[in-house]
């Protein structure tokens, strides 16, 4: 991951503008790059802790839990808490053999970050049986189940050079936030990524430019730049 400083006013005034997808006072916001090493990870977490009120943070990328170690370098993680959310969870497992499994314990759990109103999701491959596989779902209802308790939710998504899953997540936001690079080729993916993320039905509100002199987030105007 990319070391560098990001400027992320207005992100949360932005996401808190947007309609609902779901009834509650929560909003749900992804943070998503064309391309890898741009810095997703680092802009996720500087919003997590951001917030005024509640907020879960969770990485899509299980085996990684890049997210988690993030955070877990500003403050120490608390003990874990159930990481479904009224007894919804995000993800399936199944056997080798494609067959549903129930989780004995879930994999997933919050952990909150140091005195923080931060919660942010480790999984543990551990706890599953061998040989399990693990399927985020499509569906929109464990966002929904955020918003429903007024909680915030940050999830830090694979770019879309590794994989399409935030593709099938995406759509259930209230909002997309990219994270673009300054180098060269940077505006291109972008381009596309946007192109890929509105067809899929996402609410794409803004911008981080990452790896610039001055680095700022812009709503619309930086969008329209770059297409």
């Amino acid at each position: 991951m990319r070391e560098v400083t990001f400027s992320v006013e207005g992100v949360l005034d932005a996401l808190a503008a947007q309609p609902a997808k779901s009834p509650g006072g929560g909003r749900a916001v992804m943070i998503i790059a064309a391309r890898r090493r741009e810095g997703v990870t680092t802009a996720a977490a500087h919003i997590a802790m951001a917030g005024p009120r509640a907020t879960y943070a969770l990485d899509l990328d299980l085996k990684r839990n890049g997210l988690a170690k993030a955070l877990s370098a500003q403050a120490p993680l608390g003990a874990s808490i159930d990481g479904r959310l009224n007894g919804v969870s995000f993800y399936s497992v199944r056997s080798a053999s494609n067959a549903p499994l129930q989780e004995a314990a879930p994999a997933f759990g919050f952990h909150r970050v140091g005195r923080a109103r931060t919660y942010v999701g480790v999984f543990d491959s551990r706890a599953l049986p061998s040989g399990a596989r693990v399927s985020v779902s499509g569906a929109p209802d464990y966002w929904c189940a955020a918003r429903a308790g007024g909680a915030d939710m940050v999830v830090d998504a694979p770019s879309l050079d590794r994989s399409d899953l935030a593709l099938r997540v995406a759509p259930h936001m209230d909002g997309v936030v990219m994270v673009v690079g300054a180098d060269r080729g940077a505006a291109p993916a972008a381009i596309a990524a946007k192109a890929a993320l509105v067809g899929a039905g996402a609410n794409v509100i803004g911008l981080i430019y990452a790896g610039a002199s001055a680095p700022v987030m812009a709503i619309e105007r930086m969008l329209r730049q770059i297409g």
